[in-house]
């Protein structure tokens, strides 16, 4: 065997050797250390049971319990359950005010788990207090205290003396939990009851006067008439209990979920001082539907909200009986609420006073979260505001109120485009006021443009102005009011101004109204289908007045006045008229119109088409033969014939029309009208004096041709049937005093209020 050889062998048994010799070495060092913390546990042991008594431990905490909450406190037994634990069993604090006999707080045990090491320096540090189990009962009474004892803690830091030793030991306690807690609360005023379930928490390092931190989690129970819901919570943050004097008490960046909905709600809470607290919550709120809120009522209310963020700012007050709310704030989609005031749960109902109010949003859509708003077809913008009481267990809504830009829309059959205006309500809608500055308002077939109109609502009277606007094309005013609406003796007053009007124009607007107006008084009203051939612009008319005005009075002007019969310029009426209804047999009152600077039109081919035309302008005609014949020249007396001032005054009994005085005085023709009209029966019986100004005589009249002036002129008689009326010729030596003892005469009225409406600019009041 070779040297080499020889080194080799040798080396494997000494590194066996040497591994044996350090595992030994190793496995000593191990069992002499943990012997060494054996024995050092085992002397800090026998100095804890040395230094503490478990009864005695009982007794100072029950003592300490009873001094710091001025209730008795029981402790069943204190065991130590290990070598750093110490487990209090049967623990429970009495009450003595809310349900006196009963535990104020109880529970099944309470866990203090401490160090050891600091015993050595005459320290006592408890890592936890654990409440297992324990229950919190809260008790508002009648007189509105609460059975809450008030806790007094001391300034200076705990001291134990040991019995048998006599040393001081400092105490000191760092965290403390609560395990599967129960808190209930009971108002035994208002029979109202809560309670939160599950309650876990956790405080790291509690210092009693500062900012600590904690974790909890609970589920809150509460009583919705016949309904119970759990709502699950959960939390961190920073709490200072400020040594409990509670007007110092503060919470700090408290984030939180509450699982209301499938989705949670996510808080953040800050809170002051629970005597007065102050508050401010910020909450992130999942998008949910009226079915979420199914507990609180009994059917669905058809609703959704997006995803929506709020703010709330306040505090409560009168032993948390009063909720004020500083400001709340509210943004969902493109809508930003605000909303602020008060709830008052110390009054029996509790009432309420809140004022809310929104930016301006888009309207386009949002029937998509509100389906009730579908029927309106609504697009623009709109803001809006309303305050809401609650007073003797019943809400109200004293004022609500719209703002609107470029609205469009369909509000019970007036159909609305880019109007600009405002609309307010008062006292649960019994109040009404509504105003535009511009837009679009279609009646039916009649259309206002350029709308600038006001009305109000109040104690069942309409109030409705139309400063300025476009009635198809043509520029108009209007100011309307109706007292006792929903009364069959509501009486309509109003003041009406054209431009241009075209009687038969007029008609079909309020045809239009009466159309889109008669539903929603539920009240169906049928038409009588339109007629043609005689008469049929009478029939028309007749059978469609208005039934919705039985008393209607007012005035009406304007620039222009045109029909088929004659046309003219200034134009005013005033009326005063009962019985306005389909079929003209009530129709009663006075008329009194004027005209002035107008034209006669085409009388003969007038006469062509109505009957009674024909026959009343038949004298006209045959003096038209005679001029033909050259017996005299009148000029153009069946064409278009101009006139300077016409003037009517009538009064209706039943449909029939007594002419209190008419004439025309022109430059060709001057005339008067007596007599009267059966509208309702179509007879009539006027005698009508002529008398030709613009005349040439080519040759000589009959003295029945002639006023005693011996100017061309024509007196007759018309009567009978429309239909077939009868002519009769009279004399007409008295044709020009008669016409102007008919002009002297006049009207009985000046049309003053008619043309203070012109120059006016009226509004209704808000």
């Amino acid at each position: 065997m070779s040297k080499k050889e020889k080194k080799k062998k040798g080396f494997w048994p000494w590194l066996r050797r040497f591994i044996r010799r350090c595992v030994v070495l190793s496995l000593r060092t191990v069992l002499f250390a943990v012997m060494f913390v054996l024995l050092v546990a085992a002397g800090l042991w026998l100095l804890f049971l040395k230094t503490f008594n478990a009864q005695h431990i009982s007794e100072l905490i029950t003592e300490e319990l009873q001094k710091r909450l001025d209730r008795p406190v029981r402790i069943a037994s204190l065991d130590l359950t290990s070598l750093n634990t110490i487990e209090l069993k049967g623990f429970s604090v009495l009450d003595t005010q809310g349900a006196p006999g009963y535990a104020l707080l109880s529970a099944d045990s309470v866990t203090l788990t401490m160090q050891l090491l600091p015993l050595l320096n005459q320290q006592l540090v408890i890592d936890e207090v654990s409440l297992n189990s324990p229950r919190f009962n809260v008790v508002r009474q009648a007189d509105g205290t609460y059975n809450m004892p008030p806790i007094r803690t001391p300034k200076e830091q705990s001291v134990y003396t040991s019995e048998l030793t006599g040393r001081k030991f400092a105490v000191s306690v760092e965290d403390w939990s609560v395990h599967n807690g129960v808190l209930s609360y009971k108002d035994l005023a208002s029979g109202v009851s809560h309670a939160l379930y599950g309650l876990n928490l956790h405080f790291e390092r509690l210092r009693f006067d500062e900012l600590s931190r904690f974790q909890m989690e609970m589920i809150l129970r509460n009583k919705w008439g016949d309904h119970i819901s759990d709502m699950e919570i959960q939390g961190t943050g920073h709490v200072n209990f400020a040594d409990f004097n509670w007007e110092n008490f503060a919470l700090r960046s408290l984030r939180t979920q509450v699982f209301l909905f499938q989705k949670p709600v996510d808080l953040l809470i800050d809170l002051d001082n629970l005597r007065t607290p102050y508050f401010n919550i910020k909450a992130s709120v999942p998008a949910f539907e009226s079915k979420d809120l199914s507990l609180f009522h009994s059917k669905e209310l058809g609703f959704s909200l997006p995803k929506s963020e709020l703010t709330a700012q306040g505090m409560l007050d009168n032993d948390y009986r009063l909720l004020k709310l500083n400001q709340v704030t509210l943004s969902a989609a493109d809508v930003k609420a605000t909303l602020s005031g008060q709830m008052n749960f110390a009054q029996a109902p509790f009432t309420v006073d809140v004022n809310a109010s929104t930016n301006f949003f888009d309207l386009s859509g949002k029937s998509t979260y509100y389906p009730f708003l579908k029927q309106y077809k609504l697009t623009g913008q709109a803001a809006l505001s309303a305050r809401v009481l609650r007073e003797k267990g019943q809400y109200s809504l004293p004022l609500f109120t719209a703002q609107s830009k470029k609205v469009s829309g369909l509000f019970y059959g007036f159909k609305a485009d880019g109007v600009d205006g405002e609309f307010q309500a008062k006292q649960n809608f019994s109040d009404l006021y509504a105003r535009t500055t511009d837009g679009k308002v279609t009646v039916n077939k009649s259309v206002f443009d350029r709308l600038s109109l006001s009305a109000s609502w109040r104690k069942g009277n309409l109030y409705a102005y139309i400063a300025s606007t476009e009635l198809n094309g043509v520029p108009f005013k209007l100011s309307l009011s109706v007292n006792n609406l929903k009364s069959a003796r509501r009486k309509i007053r109003t003041s009406i101004y054209w431009k241009d009007l075209d009687p038969l124009a007029f008609i079909d607007t309020v045809k239009d109204f009466v159309t889109v107006i008669t539903p929603l008084l539920k009240k169906g009203v049928k038409f009588k289908e339109p007629v043609d051939g005689s008469l049929a612009w009478l029939r028309n008319f007749r059978d469609r007045l208005p039934k919705f005005m039985p008393n209607f009075a007012g005035n009406l002007t304007a620039d222009t006045f045109s029909t088929q019969v004659l046309s003219g310029n200034r134009f005013s009426a005033e009326f005063d008229f009962t019985g306005m209804r389909a079929g003209m047999k009530n129709l009663s009152g006075p008329l009194e119109a004027r005209l002035e600077g107008g034209v006669i039109h085409q009388m003969e081919k007038l006469a062509e088409e109505q009957q009674a035309l024909n026959i009343t302008f038949q004298p006209f005609i045959l003096m038209h033969r005679m001029e033909r014949a050259g017996s005299f020249k009148v000029g153009q007396v069946l064409k278009d014939v101009p006139f300077n001032d016409m003037a009517v005054s009538v009064d209706f009994t039943n449909g029939k029309m007594q002419i209190n005085n008419a004439y025309t005085v022109g430059p060709t023709i001057s005339a008067a009208v007596s007599g009267w009209t059966d509208w309702v029966n179509e007879n009539f019986d006027i005698i009508i004096w002529t008398m030709f100004n613009n005349t040439s005589r080519s040759g000589a009249l009959a003295e029945n041709l002639t006023d005693e002036s011996g100017n061309p002129a024509l007196a007759f008689r018309v009567s009978s049937s429309m239909l077939k009326p009868k002519l009769e010729m009279l004399r007409a030596k008295k044709t020009g005093q008669t016409i102007r003892t008919a002009q002297e005469q006049g009207l009985n009225t000046s049309f003053k209020a008619a043309q203070e409406f012109i120059k006016g600019d009226f509004h209704a009041k808000k």
